[in-house]
């Protein structure tokens, strides 16, 4: 077992798993974090892509030995980001109460 501190999704995260146990796996399982998906399981489709450090990662290639003091942002963090973004626009714009359709001004 291996322990490792890194952030994901701007939190602090501190684990003990396998060295090479893949980051997925670690996001899913030991995180909770589902919204990252295994396609391939190979590193072809990109369905498992994070962003490590700025950088876009797949995740299904990469072990927990790599990830000590690593910056990750999957998709639960960018969907944060995209919701402040759309709560914004909308704020900004006339749209129906269920934000079904936005017209601009």
């Amino acid at each position: 077992m291996m322990q490792v501190s890194f952030v994901v999704n701007g939190k602090n995260q501190t684990l003990s798993a396998a060295p090479m146990k893949r980051l997925l796996d670690v996001l899913r399982e030991d995180l909770s974090l589902t919204g990252t998906k295994e396609g391939c399981g190979e590193g072809e489709c990109g369905a498992c892509a994070v962003i490590m450090d700025g950088l876009l990662v797949l995740s299904c290639m990469v072990p927990l030995c790599q990830i000590q003091g690593k910056s990750i942002t999957t998709i639960e963090g960018l969907a944060d980001d995209a919701n402040l973004i759309l709560s914004n626009t909308l704020s900004r714009k006339t749209a129906a109460p269920n934000a079904g359709c936005v017209r601009q001004e």
